[in-house]
């Protein structure tokens, strides 16, 4: 479940009269850009107010952005934890990055609930924190306790501890999959204590700095300036499957994995990076793996070597062949036609999109089952 602020602009006889020549639709272009620079006398508040208004527009947008990030902290303090009009904090949110100015943001009443729904789950763990402490609007949006959830740098203590508070105030989490799947790991956990609440901190502190450099790399893929080599170099790095890699605590992410709980398990499957994410998208217990495949972290070159893995778990293959976006990929339908646990109903389906070399293949392989194979070479035959 997903909460979002839809912002409007602001009425422009709302604007002083020598600023609405600045902000209405129809002025001169440089007139906009002059404002959206932060070049037009203005109080601080009245100018936070043009620049919301100009981000509206394409092309004033990036400068308005700009000027409201390069405002210096002491003057914006006033206008995120004053009387501020929800729809501007939301952009605010959005924009700023200082943590103090977060949190004043977090704490003003005037702050939507989904302005704190998308903080709660790209914030810090300080202001996490701070809005975990919203009791009131906790309970008033519940969604807000999956986005933190899902963010790396909150604490496991604190969701618990919100996760009981909705219990205790019969609020309904079955509308939000990854509380659902924490609630039933940590009632098949029982009492196995796993990894200390220290230790689990920790775990995802180190999680959390292996996040940013995947970050990184996925950023550098991105550019175009990029030769091939350096783009291969770039994608084997993120594709590193050594399993014996270390935690940032000298022990080998297998094992550090293996003393956690279930609840602990869903949690780093749900937050945590590719390193660990492909060793949990194999644990046979479906809530784990489940909770692994459907991470954000998961990619579609993440998918075109999972997809041929045949001691992946039945529930991990289905995911995949179910998922249309994945499977517009032709590598990935390959690999998912020539691997024995995908669903004869998917296999079906996939045939049609095969070429004549993978169909010649797959009426070979003795892996599949003597029906995939019978129907591959019926199609071969009708399209001779």
């Amino acid at each position: 479940m997903s909460m979002e602020f839809e912002r409007e602009p602001l009425a422009i006889d709302s604007f002083p009269p020598n600023l609405q020549t600045h902000v209405k639709e129809d002025a001169p272009a440089k007139m906009k850009m002059m404002a959206a620079q932060g070049m037009v006398p203005a109080p601080p508040a009245q100018q936070v107010l043009v620049l919301y208004q100009l981000h509206f527009d394409e092309q004033f947008a990036d400068a308005a952005v700009d000027s409201l990030a390069g405002m210096p902290p002491n003057v914006l303090q006033p206008l995120v934890a004053g009387d501020q009009q929800p729809s501007v904090l939301d952009w605010m949110a959005e924009v700023l990055e200082d943590a103090d100015l977060l949190e004043a943001l977090v704490l003003n009443q005037n702050t939507d609930d989904a302005t704190i729904y998308q903080l709660a789950g790209s914030s810090g763990g300080e202001v996490g924190e701070i809005i975990a402490n919203n009791q009131v609007r906790i309970l008033r949006s519940p969604a807000i306790i999956e986005a933190l959830y899902k963010n790396v740098d909150v604490r496991m203590g604190t969701v618990d501890r919100l996760i009981e508070l909705a219990q205790r105030n019969d609020v309904d989490l079955s509308p939000f999959p990854e509380l659902t799947a924490a609630l039933k790991g940590a009632a098949a956990g029982g009492d196995d204590a796993g990894l200390s609440e220290q230790e689990f901190s920790k775990l995802l502190d180190d999680q959390s700095e292996k996040l940013k450099e995947e970050n990184e790399a996925l950023k550098q893929l991105e550019d175009d300036s990029l030769t091939r080599s350096e783009r291969d170099k770039l994608e084997k790095e993120l594709a590193n499957d050594d399993d014996d890699a270390d935690d940032g605590r000298d022990r080998p992410m297998r094992q550090v994995i293996a003393d956690m709980n279930i609840a602990q398990k869903i949690r780093l499957a749900t937050v945590g990076s590719r390193e660990a994410i492909k060793i949990l998208v194999r644990d046979p217990n479906k809530l784990i793996h489940m909770a692994a495949i459907k991470s954000p972290r998961i990619k579609l070159g993440d998918v075109k070597r999972l997809s041929s893995n045949k001691s992946l778990p039945d529930g991990v293959i289905n995911y995949m062949a179910k998922n249309r976006e994945w499977t517009s990929d032709y590598e990935v339908l390959v690999n998912l036609t020539m691997n024995p646990k995908t669903p004869l109903s998917e296999v079906t389906g996939f045939l049609k999109h095969l070429r004549k070399r993978e169909l010649q293949r797959l009426s070979r392989n003795r892996n599949v089952s003597h029906q995939v194979s019978r129907m591959a070479k019926r199609l071969m035959k009708r399209r001779r």
